[in-house]
């Protein structure tokens, strides 16, 4: 888990943004601030819509994925199984970046509505 961790905010810190590296649980887990827009034997695409200080409702197991910022972000909190958190920091509007999985529950901690595109390779022939 530590691993993990260190990755995340390793990540994080060189791309500046990331609420959520997600995988399929994220729109069964929180279907609130998770839409799925598209999905074949290819790839799976997911849009995540967080309003002002809200937090995912429950956590949820993350793929590896890329991440395409669509607004900015003041950075979101994301907290792990044992309760230990990260915060991440302050991304912009158009960054896209790789983010590692996990199980998180992420919590945008900013004051502003924060939106993003999941992008899930699934390994295709």
């Amino acid at each position: 888990m530590a691993c993990i961790k260190q990755v995340l905010v390793s990540s994080f810190a060189a791309f500046g943004f990331s609420a959520v590296a997600v995988a399929q649980q994220d729109v069964v887990a929180d279907p609130a601030h998770h839409k799925l827009e598209f999905e074949n034997n290819c790839v799976r695409v997911v849009r995540a819509i967080f309003g002002p200080g809200e937090k995912s409702a429950a956590p949820f197991d993350a793929k590896d994925v890329v991440i395409v910022n669509l607004t900015g972000s003041k950075g979101f909190k994301l907290t792990f199984p044992d309760g230990k958190s990260i915060t991440t920091p302050p991304g912009k509007a158009g960054q896209a970046y790789w983010a590692p999985g996990g199980r998180i529950q992420p919590e945008n901690i900013g004051d502003v509505r924060v939106e993003y595109i999941v992008v899930e390779p699934k390994g295709c022939n």
